[in-house]
């Protein structure tokens, strides 16, 4: 380009040109079409089917200094390791926005999505990811499971090949 035609550099710099305004027409259409949709993707909550249930164990308050469990498997919990699931639990829920706890005390899984509509949904899904690293987030089966005669997944397998067949 330096010893060359000088309508060379002409041609050059007209495509220079061309390229940056496609690209900043580009660019202000896509952050016309992001702000167009942004308002329809969110994150809800919804059971799978209708015998599930969503609900959430909401702590009181952190561990209470003594812990104490009885039954028949009370020699196999470790109680420093229940101690520190239900701190953990505490410490999850306490880092919640107010709107959310409220929701969240509430045992509304209406209420409940209606704050996670208002969130973006990159931290709506870290919200969900944290209600339920903390088990405050609980599925539910409602009824009764009648699993007589049912055996392994191995097995299961085999049964509906055979049922196929």
């Amino acid at each position: 380009m330096t010893a060359g035609d000088p309508r060379a550099e002409h041609v050059f710099q007209k495509d220079v040109e061309d390229t940056y305004a496609h690209i900043v027409t580009r660019v202000k259409a896509a952050n016309e079409e992001e702000a167009a949709t942004a308002g329809e993707e969110q994150i809800q909550l919804v059971p799978e089917n209708g015998d599930q249930t969503i609900s959430f164990i909401v702590p009181d308050g952190p561990p209470p200094e003594e812990l104490r469990f009885e039954g028949p498997d009370a020699d196999t919990i470790d109680m420093n390791e229940v101690r520190r699931m239900l701190q953990l639990r505490w410490d999850v829920f306490n880092g919640f926005s107010s709107d959310l706890k409220e929701a969240l005390k509430s045992q509304s899984l209406e209420q409940v999505n209606k704050v996670l509509g208002r969130i973006k949904v990159d931290e709506a899904e870290r919200v969900v990811g944290l209600l339920d690293s903390a088990g405050i987030l609980n599925f539910a089966e409602g009824g009764i499971r009648d699993e007589t005669g049912r055996q392994s997944g191995a097995d299961e397998e085999g049964d509906e090949e055979e049922m196929k067949a």
